[in-house]
């Protein structure tokens, strides 16, 4: 789910690479040669195994189950599990910085008009909450600077968790081009969706990469690299956007991507997940 900020190891390796592993099946532009942000392309099927960094596999983590105890019932527990659970800078690696804002407003909710422009509105009835928050790696060592967000919503239900993955689809197709902010855009979306059990997903209930341009004239002139990775575990939806980074590849933000994700959905399995 976008939003005009962020477009809506050891034991957690196999998580965080299996959700790599998916990712950088296919896409374009992942090397340093000829591909680039303009020529992204979609994630095609990857393997059920995950590399790890030193070259072995490592089975992915299983499905996720919910203890119905442990789920939040009111915004104030939902807010609670947001701030415990949502990605700050430590999460994407060595010299990643708070931006400013560092967080979104909670009362607010991404919504993408028909004229594919993003703008904040109250949340829903079937949110109990939502939070993002902004990271950046500076410009350094003749690479450009990185933007992520990361978003954390607790929907009310599963049906209407998975209903946002739908839209979140949906709206790629509808609107390959979306206007983040006033210099800020997106342009040529490519998405795919992988339930659980598919194109290599048997971590989450379901799983949502998008793939584009980006463009920043506070980055660089030309287009950057989009990707938008978004998982799925029971109501709780979890999302990590990377933006720019002039002189990385698309597999690097790839990684980084998958290394935040990866542990917030650790976060989430330990806070809300059933004992085996």
């Amino acid at each position: 789910m976008g939003n005009a900020g962020a477009r809506r190891h050891g034991g957690r390796a196999g998580v965080a690479l299996a959700v790599c592993g998916v990712l950088l099946a296919g896409c374009s532009g992942s090397g340093g040669g000829s591909g680039g942000p303009g020529t992204a392309s979609p994630p095609a099927s990857g393997s059920a195994s995950a590399r790890v960094d030193d070259g072995s596999t490592a089975a992915a983590t299983p499905r996720f189950t919910a203890d119905p105890a442990k789920l939040p019932g009111t915004r104030s527990a939902a807010l609670e599990l947001l701030r415990a659970v949502t990605a700050g800078p430590d999460s994407y690696g060595p010299g990643y910085l708070r931006r400013s804002p560092f967080e979104s407003d909670p009362a607010d909710w991404p919504v993408l008009g028909t004229d594919c422009v993003w703008q904040q509105q109250p949340l829903p009835g079937d949110v109990l909450a939502s939070l993002t928050r902004y990271s950046r790696l500076p410009a350094g060592g003749g690479k450009g600077e990185v933007h992520t967000a990361a978003t954390v919503t607790v929907h009310r239900t599963t049906a209407q968790a998975d209903q946002e993955i739908a839209e979140t689809l949906e709206e790629a197709l509808r609107c390959p081009d979306q206007q983040l902010r006033a210099t800020e855009r997106i342009a040529g979306l490519n998405s795919v969706g992988s339930g659980y059990g598919t194109n290599g997903n048997t971590s989450a209930d379901d799983v949502l990469e998008e793939v584009g341009a980006y463009y920043n004239s506070a980055l660089d002139k030309g287009p950057l690299f989009y990707l938008w990775d978004q998982v799925r575990l029971g109501p709780v939806t979890i999302a990590v956007a990377v933006q720019g980074g002039k002189g990385f590849t698309q597999e690097d933000l790839l990684i980084v991507q998958a290394r935040a994700v990866a542990d917030m959905e650790t976060r989430v399995r330990n806070q809300l997940g059933a004992k085996k």
